[in-house]
This record gives C-alpha cells, sequence and structure tokens, in this order.
C-alpha cells in the first residue's frame, strides 16, 4: 500500500530537486502520481503553484509561499524530534512511587503496564504501604494520597475525586431484594471496614436529608483487598470507590443500590486523591509524565464506572 504523499512536502522537494522524476525519486513514487498530486492540489486551491513546460522546473509564487510553509514544518518536527530524543534520555534511570495496598492493587497495577509500554527506559520501583511514607525522608519521587498534607516540603497536586457506590453481586439483590432507603440496611448483612480510631458509620445524604447508619454483617476487617474478596463471593454489601469495582460495574459483576444517596464514612478517608511530591521534583519530566497520564487514566476509570452503573432502582413512593 503506497503511503499518501503531503502536498506540501511535494512541493518542497519539487522547488529543491527542480524535476519532477528528481522530485519523484527522492519521494520513492511514481513522475505521474507526483503530477497528479500536484494538479489535485492546484485544484483544490485555484491556483497554479508550477510553472509548467519551464525547464528547469519552477515553482510560482504561491507555490513558493507553501514550500516556504512545508520547509518551516520540516524544521520544526526536525527541533520535535531532537527535544522527544532528549527527553527519552532524561526519563532513564528509575522513577519512585509509594501508595496504599488498595490504590496499588486497583489503579496502579494497570496504570503501571501501560505507563512502561510508553516509556520502556524508564524503571518503575513501587512500594504499597497502608502507612504515609513520607518521600522526602524515604526518598520516594511521589506518593499517592487521600489528603493534601501540610508539609512545606512538598507539593501537592489533585488527581480528582472518587464517587463511593454501594454495591452487591447481581446473586445478592437476587436472594436479599434491594434496599429503597439508608434504613433497610438494618436488614441487610454488610461489610464493614474499620480502621483504629475512627469512625466505622455509615453517613448518607440527599438534599438536606442526613441518614446515620451503623453497619453490621458477617464480616468486619482492616483491610480492603479482604472485603472485596467477600463482596465478591456475595456475602454483603460494600461502599466501594469507583476507580476501585470500574471494570466490575462496566462488565455487570457488581450492582449498586441507593445511588440517589451520597456516601460519607471517616473510616473510608476522603474522595479526592492526591499526589505529593518533593519540591526538588518539580518540573523533573518523569514525575510530571507520570503524574499526567494517571489524571488521564483515573478520569477513564471514573467515567466507565460512571457510564455503566447498574442502579437497582429508586426509593419506593410514600
Amino acid at each position: 500500500m503506497t503511503h499518501p504523499l503531503n502536498p506540501l512536502e511535494v512541493l518542497l522537494e519539487l522547488q529543491q530537486a527542480g524535476s519532477l522524476h528528481a522530485a519523484a525519486s527522492r519521494l520513492r513514487c511514481g513522475a505521474s502520481a507526483l503530477s497528479k498530486q500536484v494538479k489535485s492540489l492546484e485544484q483544490h486551491l485555484g491556483q497554479a503553484l508550477v510553472e509548467h513546460g519551464a525547464k528547469p522546473l519552477r515553482l510560482t509564487e504561491a507555490g513558493r509561499v507553501y514550500a516556504e510553509a512545508a520547509r518551516q514544518m520540516r524544521e520544526q518536527v526536525r527541533a520535535a524530534d531532537t527535544q522527544a530524543a532528549a527527553l527519552r534520555k532524561q526519563l532513564g534511570g528509575s522513577l519512585q512511587v509509594t501508595a496504599s495496598y488498595l490504590l496499588g492493587h486497583a489503579v496502579l497495577a494497570d496504570y503501571a503496564v501501560s505507563f512502561r509500554r510508553l516509556y520502556p527506559q524508564l524503571s518503575l520501583h513501587i512500594t504499597l504501604s497502608d502507612q504515609d511514607l513520607d518521600p522526602v525522608t524515604d526518598g520516594f519521587d511521589l506518593a499517592l494520597r487521600h489528603e493534601q498534607g501540610r508539609s512545606q516540603d512538598l507539593i501537592a497536586r489533585p488527581l480528582g475525586t472518587n464517587r463511593v457506590r454501594l454495591c452487591g453481586t447481581p446473586g445478592y439483590f437476587g436472594r436479599h431484594g434491594v434496599p429503597r432507603r439508608p434504613e433497610d440496611l438494618r436488614d441487610h448483612p454488610c461489610l464493614v471496614f474499620h480502621c483504629e480510631g475512627l469512625d466505622a458509620r455509615w453517613h448518607f445524604r440527599q438534599g438536606e436529608v442526613h441518614r446515620v447508619v451503623t453497619p453490621s454483617g458477617p464480616v468486619s476487617a482492616n483491610s480492603d483487598e479482604l472485603l472485596l474478596a467477600s463482596l465478591r463471593a456475595g456475602e454483603g454489601l460494600l461502599p466501594c470507590f469507583d476507580w476501585v469495582v470500574g471494570r466490575e460495574l462496566q462488565e455487570g459483576r457488581l450492582l449498586t443500590c441507593l445511588d440517589d444517596w451520597t456516601f460519607a464514612c471517616e473510616a473510608f478517608g476522603e474522595p479526592e486523591l492526591w499526589v505529593v511530591y518533593p519540591k526538588g521534583k518539580r518540573g523533573q519530566p518523569k514525575v510530571q509524565l507520570f503524574v499526567d497520564g494517571l489524571v488521564a487514566h483515573l478520569a477513564r476509570l471514573s467515567a466507565g464506572a460512571a457510564d455503566s452503573v447498574n442502579w437497582l432502582g429508586a426509593p419506593a413512593a410514600d
């Protein structure tokens, strides 16, 4: 399959080569194809670009204007190639990242693969911990957190806001029915995330209405992964972040309820996600590219979850 010719490149080659056959040779195409390209461009523009019949071949004034534009474009592309090559060299080495176990498994696992495909010369070293490791003292290039923090040594950048939805499996709802109001959760087995010193109660808001539910059920744990396994086994209802279960919502393996209420829980932390990094890392290409790509990745996860939520019904009428 012949690659389509760029009309401006054709004019530039004609100007530099001085003949149709010489230009065709440089462009590795037939002279007839080149001639057709020029005539097609002239018809499109409504003016002659080549002094037809002149030997050596010459461009008209309009042709020279377009050839000069092509020359400038070629120089800009070469400059961009040079900058990109320099950037690739700067991206050598490694990037040290830390995040919680939940964020690591739900977000970074897939993102790390796609990032490495784009920048294979950069190695990633990811440390998962449910303690907020300090990028400065612990030697990380960046950290993902659910809060901004107040350290004067760190720069904080928001990555996005994460919706929390109350999820269950289709099998669970088939056996237990669908809660229509927060009060109905008293009759449902709930999977409870607890963290020492933090309130584990579930808060639901709808406009000015506020409901507080003390969840109880077959499993209570301080491990997101453990509770997610129980959720997927159909053992109860669990509030989940969009970007943790977005794919399962899209595939219909999980359904949601009470989506007309806003959920909050102190033990879950804030819905916003932040990246923090030392001030000395400001402007480093590898940090900037990683963060920019992660923002786009999280936006796709959230949008995909929102578009595919299988919400089981509105509340019954009073």
